[in-house]
């Protein structure tokens, strides 16, 4: 999955997750450790989005805040993922993490919710929606 900003016809600050369905696991991550079993409840902005969309510019305030409080939620818990899939790919990459923050990552290895949470801040400066595709 990729998100990214938009201007002039070409893409900036692109963060990436290897597949699709790595973003939905990491996704079902926060829901399991921080949402106490409602949807959306405590982070409906982050996680409403299902299908390729965007973040439009009036969501990225709430949309910031979502991605700093789960990061530091995260930041606190043990470096055990909830789901088999990414227990899984943990055991076989033979890493070692300090927290759940850094067990989720994109494409080039970077805690996720960190490159979200900066890919927000240039698209509130920039104001400009965050697409995802």
């Amino acid at each position: 999955m990729e998100f990214y900003i938009q201007s002039g016809g070409r893409k900036l600050n692109t963060v990436s997750t290897g597949s699709v369905d790595d973003f939905y696991y990491f996704r079902d991550s926060i829901h399991d450790a921080l949402e106490e079993g409602a949807f959306g409840s405590k982070y409906p902005v982050f996680m409403r989005r299902f299908e390729p969309d965007e973040w439009k510019v009036e969501e990225l305030d709430q949309l910031q805040g979502e991605l700093e409080t789960i990061a530091e939620a995260f930041k606190g818990l043990p470096p055990e993922p909830f789901d088999s899939h990414w227990r899984g790919r943990l055991a076989t990459s033979k890493r070692r993490y300090s927290s759940l923050y850094d067990v989720f990552v994109d494409k080039e290895g970077k805690p996720l919710l960190g490159r979200l949470i900066d890919l927000c801040r240039v698209a509130r400066k920039e104001q400009k929606a965050i697409v995802i595709r």
